[in-house]
């Protein structure tokens, strides 16, 4: 097997997943018609409502929606083998994650651009508007530990990755000044780009003279840059760090996944993990659990991801300018960023299973597999630093990438080549960090009613609410693993992508022939009965015999999500029989 299949093979079911699924879910099930006018049309206030033509408004959706789920998920499914991961993120992708993202945004346009809350509200009840705001918050919390852990492995007691990282900070706010000038998008671009190439030029040079060893740091002290960063950026105005940290960061990830893809495709290199191990039956050492139910919780964002609920119900839906649009914007920007979850599943596979385990399992773990690494040695060798045990999947992915990339340029800039990749890694993971503890916070705020207009009570509530969300994830940083965290999260994230689905069924049975019903809910039961199959056993047989603290948090956060999904799920099925029963 080599990279060529594997990438093509993708290209293929993607492309006839939006030939005709994604035709037929606008045809039939949501009968799309450009006749009515757009919420972006309706209410154009060149602020919130602003109409933008289809392939600018894709690739800022794109942007928007591509986290760094994508990359970790699938990497860390890899030790299950390629073909089951390959078959699912195939299947999933145009069957429930596409359907997810379509139905859920197009939505958000039919009620005016609103919130999933507020369309919850709307389509079910006040029970489900509750469930989904309080869901988002916690989703955020488990989002941010669980796609923070790989980059803290891939940050601590490494000087230059850390020095590359936070460069991007004073970078984004260059963009803003350049912006505040009035330079143009592209020009601002340029000029962001530019300057990350020299960052990560210069890196190893102040590394090597020895400048970076004050950023030599720990893993609390890096929690603790996190933390303030996160803290800032959640209440700083978003046009000075977010929005043009997010535009630049949109291009790159644009760029390097079609880059990579591409060589990929055309390169034809072989595949080195087996189509299944022995790890699908029993459980693998990076995540525990066998292939059911945990192949479909690991990979979560690579198939279907509840994070999209929210960015398909933000800004996006105010700037359709044609309902037409949604089937592009939505269903094919999630392709896009399934094809990064086809990529990362391929560079995992392309390393050495001795090396792949040896990066994503702990010390400790992978001493007890009876496996010596193959390149490592010489990989770290020439990084300047070990790459042995840095689980999480962010540095597997970027050595793994920076090979790749070499081939172009050759395997003497493979440092810098790696440096860029946690780079690259890095701009998919910020944009949780800083814009989810936002959104988490206004979610709450929405549901207490709680406005800008009285300054003390949003101000004091602003505070609380971003203290507390902080404090919840730092501390399941600093206590927890990877294969701890991981899990919850994908689990979580399939919950509340199910709530989007049950929404999304319940107006099909409202407007069209209850057969179309099943479009949206068939997903849930799959995504459901694995994620409460999975958090069972993961609360039973992992996280209660731990008693740790972080264990008794994350179980207390699964044990919450799985009552607001049965919760919705009740409150829903009284709309359902009632749609149903009016219909007969």
């Amino acid at each position: 097997m080599n990279s060529t299949i594997l990438i093509s093979l993708a290209i293929f079911v993607f492309a006839l997943g939006f030939r005709f699924y994604s035709t037929f879910l606008s045809k039939k099930v949501a009968e799309i018609e450009d006749t009515k006018p757009t919420p972006a049309v309706e209410f154009n206030d060149r602020v919130d409502y602003v109409p933008v033509k289809k392939w600018p408004l894709f690739f800022y959706h794109y942007a928007t929606i591509a986290g760094a789920g994508v990359i970790i998920g699938p990497t860390l499914a890899a030790q299950y083998g390629w073909l089951p991961c390959l078959l699912w993120i195939l299947a999933a992708t145009c069957l429930a994650g596409g359907v997810h993202d379509f139905m859920v945004m197009f939505l958000s346009v039919q009620h005016g651009g609103k919130s999933i809350a507020e369309i919850a509200k709307s389509e079910v009840g006040r029970i489900s508007w509750m469930v989904v705001s309080i869901a988002v918050y916690f989703m955020v919390v488990v989002a941010i530990a669980g796609m923070g852990m790989g980059l803290l492995s891939a940050l601590e007691h490494n000087p230059q990755s850390t020095f590359v990282v936070l460069c991007t900070i004073p970078i984004a706010l260059i963009l803003y000044l350049c912006e505040s000038f009035r330079l143009s998008t592209i020009v601002s671009s340029v000029v962001g780009a530019t300057l990350l190439v020299l960052i990560v030029i210069i890196a190893p040079v102040l590394y090597d003279a020895g400048l970076l060893a004050p950023l030599d740091l720990s893993r609390s002290q890096i929690i603790l840059l996190l933390v303030l960063y996160a803290s800032a950026a959640a209440i700083l105005p978003v046009d000075k760090l977010l929005v043009p940290r997010n535009r630049l960061s949109g291009y790159l990830k644009v760029l390097i996944v079609v880059l990579l893809a591409s060589l990929l495709l055309f390169m034809m290199m072989a595949i080195r993990m087996p189509s299944i191990t022995d790890y699908a039956y029993v459980g693998g050492p990076i995540v525990y659990g066998p292939l059911w139910p945990f192949l479909f919780i690991i990979i979560t964002c690579g198939a279907i991801s509840g994070w999209h609920t929210l960015c398909c119900s933000g800004v996006t839906p105010r700037c359709i300018s044609k309902r037409s649009d949604i089937r592009m914007v939505a269903y094919g920007a999630w392709l896009l960023e399934s094809m990064i979850a086809v990529v990362a599943l391929t560079l995992a596979c392309l390393l050495y299973p001795q090396d792949y385990f040896a990066i994503n399992s702990g010390p400790n773990v992978y001493a007890t597999l009876g496996m010596q690494p193959i390149e490592l040695p010489k990989l770290s060798n020439i990084l300047g630093f070990s790459i042995e045990g840095k689980t999480g999947g962010v540095v597997s992915f970027s050595i793994s990438a920076a090979k790749v990339l070499a081939t172009l340029v050759g395997e003497e800039h493979l440092r810098q080549l790696y440096l860029f990749m946690v780079v690259y890694t890095a701009i998919f993971i910020m944009p949780i960090i800083d814009s989810g503890t936002r959104m988490g916070r206004y979610f709450i705020q929405d549901a207490l009613g709680i406005t800008a207009a009285n300054p003390r009570r949003w101000w004091a509530s602003t505070l609380i609410l971003t203290f507390t969300m902080v404090s919840l994830w730092s501390y399941l940083l600093l206590t927890g693993t990877i294969s701890l965290i991981w899990p919850t999260f994908g689990i979580c994230n399939q919950l509340l992508a199910s709530i989007g689905l049950m929404i999304a069924t319940a107006y099909i049975l409202r407007k069209r022939p209850p057969i179309y019903g099943l479009v949206t809910f068939w997903p849930v039961l799959i995504f459901a009965s694995a994620s409460i199959h999975g958090a069972i056993i993961k609360i039973l047989y992992e996280l209660l015999p731990l008693g740790t603290i972080a264990a008794y948090i994350q179980t207390a956060i699964l044990l919450l999500f799985t009552t607001l999904f049965l919760a919705t799920l009740i409150d829903a099925s009284r709309v359902y029989l009632k749609n149903l029963t009016r219909k007969v």
